[in-house]
C-alpha cells in the first residue's frame, strides 16, 4: 500500500510538471510577434514607406513583425518601391 501511494504521488507530480510546462509554452507564444490585432507588432504595409530601403530596414529589424512587407518570401521587402 505504501508503494502505491508513493507511485501515485510521483505520477501526480509528473502530471503537474507537464501542465506547468504546457502553460508556460502557451504563454510564451503570445509574446511571439504576429500580425494579429492583439500583437505588439505595428501594422505596416509597403504604402507606409517612402522607399524600398526604408521598408527593408524595418523588415530586417524584425522579420516576424514585418513579414507582410515581403510578399513572395525572398527576403526583399516592398520590391515595387524604388
Amino acid at each position: 500500500m505504501e508503494k502505491r501511494i508513493k507511485y501515485t504521488g510521483i505520477f501526480i507530480a509528473i502530471l503537474l510538471l507537464r501542465l506547468a510546462i504546457s502553460c508556460s509554452e502557451s504563454s510564451d507564444s503570445s509574446e511571439v510577434p504576429n500580425n494579429t490585432s492583439s500583437s505588439n507588432c505595428p501594422t505596416k504595409t509597403c504604402g507606409d514607406f517612402s522607399s524600398q530601403s526604408a521598408a527593408q530596414s524595418a523588415y530586417d529589424s524584425n522579420k516576424s513583425c514585418y513579414k507582410n512587407l515581403d510578399s513572395d518570401g525572398d527576403g526583399t521587402a516592398c520590391e515595387t518601391l524604388k
